[in-house]
């Protein structure tokens, strides 16, 4: 999902408008992004091998019921990389208003973004198509070439999501829908920007009623478009249920997300000079504390009690944890957040994103007797080996191809 930035200080400039030369560093959110990768790969090797191979990771996840709750539940990592997507990229532009400068140029912002996630994203196509698609599919990819190649263009040019044909990746890697959201969101930021910089509150409002008028709209209308997509995939045998959690999972249904992310962002830069102290830095704690017990009870419960509105509950709550541990500036949470693991796991995070669901497939087809031990913890080195050379020989040599380019 989001990528992380190159250690590498010195081996770049840092051009103007971009977020690290902007504002600097947050170390916080390199963690944050750790926690998200790893929630979300976390949650598919428990749905992918549940029940299906002995595997002592998903036996101890079961055996506890707060840790189920949240590695069976960890799709809300997604949600976590919108809110810290919001939140640093819009940054910028709050910037340059606080110092009477113009609105940045979105030429060069979609520049950067374009250099950030297209490169690793390309080399993964290839390995997808080219390598893991034969592997798992094969009587596909010898019998369906149309399917193949549509599914192929869809995916290079990021509008694989807009249609039931090719929004699973041909069920090999269904994680690359949040890459067309991201997409989409990147086109509209340089627009959106400048509504939140002038009216913050407003523009929350306002991304809350199209996050929910559009849920709303895929549950109970859209009709036409739903039965042209049901037309599309007659002879599949997809449900209208399934049409409709497409349409649900759309970029509008998101913005709630994207608008706490910039709300928090805001924040963070509004009291990033003045640290609590004191009694005060109990504050974000408490917050973050308040946030997770409140997480848990959410996925334990229910969101019966909030009708149709119960999927705001989740966006709000982990929008509450990422401003706890970043934009109330807490000594303690930072230092947790930042700290060597989760910042390693961070910075390889966009790649890690990319490359674990198929190698999970891969795994479960052709090693499933690597032991109920030994399975998880030679996945995630796999996975993890495979996302530090993607870091390392696509991502930050491409960055530093042109001098000056950075990324958020």
């Amino acid at each position: 999902m989001n990528a992380a930035d190159p250690p590498e200080e010195a081996a770049f400039a840092k051009p103007a408008e971009s977020v690290r030369s902007e504002v600097g560093d947050i170390p916080a959110i390199e963690g944050l992004r750790g926690v998200a990768v790893l929630w979300v790969m976390a949650f598919h090797y428990l749905v992918l091998r549940d029940g299906k191979f002995d595997d002592a990771f998903i036996a101890t996840v079961k055996s506890w019921a707060p840790l189920h709750a949240f590695v069976g539940n960890g799709y809300l990592g997604v949600d976590l990389f919108f809110l810290i997507t919001g939140f640093l990229l819009t940054l910028p532009w709050f910037r340059h208003a606080d110092a009477g400068l113009p609105h940045p140029d979105w030429r060069s912002f979609y520049a950067r973004r374009a250099r950030r996630i297209m490169p690793a994203y390309y080399v993964q196509l290839v390995f997808l198509f080219f390598v893991a698609l034969p592997l798992l599919r094969p009587a596909l990819w010898i019998q369906s070439t149309p399917y193949i190649v549509g599914n192929l263009g869809a995916h290079f040019t990021f509008l694989h999501y807009t249609n039931p044909l090719t929004s699973a990746s041909m069920t090999v890697n269904g994680a690359l829908w949040t890459l067309a959201i991201e997409f989409q969101y990147y086109l509209l930021l340089p627009l959106v920007a400048p509504l939140f910089v002038k009216w913050p509150w407003q523009s929350l409002v306002g991304a809350f009623l199209i996050a929910a008028g559009w849920r709303w709209l895929a549950a109970n209308d859209l009709d036409l478009l739903v039965a042209v997509f049901m037309k599309m995939v007659a002879h599949v045998g997809v449900k209208e249920a399934q049409i409709r959690h497409l349409l649900a999972t759309q970029l509008p249904a998101w913005s709630l997300h994207f608008a706490l992310g910039i709300l928090a962002g805001r924040a963070w830069m509004l009291r990033r000079s003045a640290p609590p102290s004191g009694v005060a830095r109990l504050i974000p704690v408490a917050i973050l504390v308040a946030a997770v017990l409140g997480l848990y009870a959410t996925l334990r419960y229910g969101t019966s009690i909030l009708g149709s509105l119960g999927w705001v509950a989740f966006p709000v709550l982990i929008a509450l944890g990422l401003a706890a541990v970043v934009s109330w500036p807490s000594p303690w949470l930072s230092r947790l957040a930042a700290s060597r693991p989760l910042a390693a796991v961070g910075r390889v995070s966009y790649s890690a994103y990319l490359y674990h669901l198929p190698v999970l497939l891969l795994f479960n087809a052709f090693l499933p007797g690597t032991g109920p031990v030994v399975s998880f913890l030679a996945w995630m080195v796999v996975v993890l080996g495979i996302s530090a050379a993607s870091y390392r020989f696509v991502e930050v040599p491409y960055l530093s191809r042109k001098p000056g380019t950075r990324h958020a």
